[in-house]
């Protein structure tokens, strides 16, 4: 028979084995990343292939960035853009993200904006979904100055997650921007993001969605754009705040018929979170699609991956809506050269017609001195005279009015030529053409037409825009 004091030797064993146990049971909790909450991730695969979002990257979906950037978006553009990732700007995650977007240039107020409207779906390995529904507003020009243009924008967010258990939060957060553009090559911005910190509890998961300080500044040119961005943001998902610095650089292959294509690389240094990045894109017409790519620098190196598709309504090809005007600008000038010249031809008719009646004049007035004596026939000449003066001054009228003809038609020539440069204009203003190229045409259309009699005050004050 066992004694009593033998009984916790015969024990040990299986006490030992459930300890271990549960240690390893705890480690692996811990192994596994917490899900964290609405955190600022790369929106869009050309923003993930610059390193991240931007503060001052003039694209449709910088809005998530800053909403101040919205505002310089002139047409409807929609759009639907995918992440998967195994990290977030906080560290070791692993989530897909699914979301769509529209952007709607309004005026209000008397004042030119674009409204936007997005919604983002986070699925975190079954444990955690979120959805974002964003509701902003971005100015367009709302400040103007000497030194350059500066708007503003916010962001009203509706969030909620909920975990598999079915337990469900739901809040708000707000976002605000600024970006400043001295001129059409840089701009300058700086965001808020979550600026009343909302939290949320979900079942064991307390926590809230990270403020985020951001600032950036971004240089375009006609082959490449360069972008620079700084952010702070405060902790989450059981992790400390950190910093971000994320260069990027895009360049721009253009082809003649099939588009334009776009590399783009980029750099994310952050604590927990660095990550080398490139980017592939190619738009044509109205359409544009992009690839982004995030390689990890710590921990296990497992890519991320971002597609984005965007829809841009009112693009038209611009080679052959040329091709039309031009067509039609020839045919104006075909029809109308032909009127100059019928016009011409009957000028020369009528001026030898006046020739002819001058002689005549002269004619009848030698005769009509010669046969004064004959008053029989004095009167039936004075008759032919009066009748001969009364074709001239009619015909020196047509010719007048004939002149007067040639002058309107040669002022709608001019009046059609310059609507014609200044529609040139606008589609490359629309078309994104660069600065120095809209002046270069406005100040060919003024010297054109400076003392041509016509109004060419919207090329006037156009170009002052552009000089200030």
């Amino acid at each position: 028979m066992t004694s009593p004091e033998s009984e916790p030797v015969f024990f040990a064993p299986a006490r030992g084995y459930r300890s271990g146990v549960f240690c390893g049971l705890l480690l692996i909790f811990l192994a596994i990343p917490a899900p964290a909450l609405f955190e600022d991730n790369p929106a869009g695969a050309r923003q993930a292939g610059f390193g991240g979002q931007a503060a001052a990257l003039e694209d449709p979906l910088s809005l998530y960035g800053n909403p101040a950037l919205a505002g310089s978006s002139r047409k409807f553009e929609t759009g639907a853009h995918f992440l998967s990732s195994e990290r977030t700007t906080q560290g070791p995650a692993d989530f897909v993200s699914y979301g769509v977007w529209a952007l709607l240039p309004r005026m209000a107020y008397g004042r030119m904006g674009t409204l936007s409207i997005a919604g983002l779906y986070r699925d975190d390995g079954g444990v955690l979904t979120q959805k974002t529904i964003s509701f902003g507003w971005g100015t367009w020009q709302l400040l103007r100055g000497g030194s350059g243009v500066v708007d503003l924008g916010a962001n009203l967010k509706i969030l909620q997650a909920a975990s598999s258990a079915g337990d469900s939060a739901a809040g708000a957060a707000l976002d605000l921007g600024v970006v400043f553009r001295p001129d059409d090559k840089h701009s300058a911005g700086f965001s808020i993001q979550n600026i009343n910190n909302p939290s949320f509890s979900v079942g064991a998961l307390d926590d809230k969605a990270p403020m985020v300080l951001r600032a950036g500044v971004s240089e375009r040119h006609e082959d490449y754009t360069l972008s620079l961005d700084l952010a702070r943001r405060t902790a989450s998902a059981g992790q400390k705040g950190n910093v971000s610095f994320n260069p990027g650089v895009e360049h721009v292959w253009r082809t003649q018929r099939a588009g334009l294509l776009f590399s783009r690389a980029g750099l994310n240094l952050a604590e927990r979170a660095s990550a080398l990045s490139a980017g592939l894109g190619w738009k044509h017409l109205a359409s544009e699609i992009s690839y982004g790519l995030a390689v990890p620098l710590t921990g296990a190196v497992v890519p991320a991956h971002s597609l984005t598709l965007a829809l841009r309504f009112g693009d038209r090809d611009i080679g052959a809506e040329y091709e039309r005007l031009i067509k039609q600008e020839i045919k104006y000038r075909k029809d109308l050269v032909e009127a100059l010249d019928e016009s011409a031809r009957r000028e020369n008719m009528l001026k030898e017609e006046l020739a002819s009646m001058k002689a005549e004049i002269d004619s009848l007035n030698s005769r009509l001195k010669d046969t004064q004596e004959q008053k029989a026939s004095v009167s039936s000449e004075r008759e032919r005279l009066a009748a001969v003066v009364r074709r001239q001054a009619a015909a020196e009228a047509e010719l007048k009015a004939m002149a007067e003809k040639r002058k309107a038609d040669k002022m709608k020539q001019l009046k059609y030529d310059y609507s014609v440069d200044w529609q040139s204009y606008l589609k490359l203003k629309g078309g994104g053409a660069p600065a120095d190229v809209l002046k270069g045409s406005l100040q060919r259309m003024l010297a054109q037409y400076q003392d041509s009699g016509i109004d060419i005050s919207q090329a006037t004050m156009e170009l002052q825009g552009l000089v200030r």
